[in-house]
């Protein structure tokens, strides 16, 4: 629930008296649904995945490792999420290690109403064994059970999730012999409990630093 509707539901009684009190602390630019300020570096034109203050997109998705299903628009914690392919030589390498260090951090930081979702289009090669792995490469703390690789059914699903849905087109690359790539975006987002967007940091390296920054905002004006 969104702690700004709670605080102006409870306080309209004692409005007219403390008006003059509460004009500056709630007075911001920001939307109702959202906590962080408009973000200075605003991505430019129209992107195709969700920004600042738009909903997140709902998806039901397989938890390979843990052996469930997430359903996205039901959790109650805020999320960092990003699309990934577990063999990606290149981009996913720091993307996924960015996000692997925000989950150290938060841990250490006691924040524990937060989830990590770790969406693949590598269906077919992104079995339960390579995210396993891929997890021990990045250093995950499956342990802590706030981490979640969800793994579409097979390739046309993950096309309506990440593609369609999220936004995030992906395209397939044969290099013959059976064997392949991806050419992507990549995309990862901050969302609230209420499953609006606070930030998307586009590009393969984003800040550890102001991604826990960020997230530590959220969690304490929640």
């Amino acid at each position: 629930m969104n702690r700004r509707r709670i605080l102006g539901a409870g306080a309209t009684a004692g409005l007219t008296t403390i008006a003059g009190c509460l004009t500056g602390l709630i007075a911001d630019d920001s939307p109702d649904h959202v906590v962080l300020e408009p973000p200075a570096d605003e991505a430019q034109g129209d992107p195709s995945y969700p920004t600042y203050a738009d909903q997140f997109p709902a998806f039901e998705l397989s938890d390979s490792l843990a052996e469930t299903t997430v359903a996205v628009d039901e959790l109650d914690d805020c999320h960092l999420s990003t699309a990934f392919f577990a063999s990606c030589p290149t981009e996913c390498i720091p993307l996924m290690n960015a996000l692997s260090t925000v989950q150290a951090n938060s841990l250490e930081m006691g924040i524990d109403d937060v989830r990590f979702l770790a969406i693949t289009f590598d269906p077919e090669r992104d079995t339960a064994e390579a995210l396993r792995e891929h997890a021990e490469m990045m250093n995950v703390d499956l342990e802590a059970t706030n981490w979640h690789y969800l793994r579409p059914a097979n390739a046309d699903e993950a096309v309506e999730i990440v593609d369609e849905r999220l936004g995030v087109p992906f395209e397939r690359e044969d290099l013959g012999g059976g064997d392949y790539d991806f050419h992507h975006v990549t995309v990862t987002f901050l969302v609230n409990p209420d499953g609006y967007v606070e930030r998307s940091y586009r590009g393969e390296d984003p800040e550890t630093d102001r991604l826990t920054a960020d997230l530590e905002t959220v969690d304490d004006l929640w």
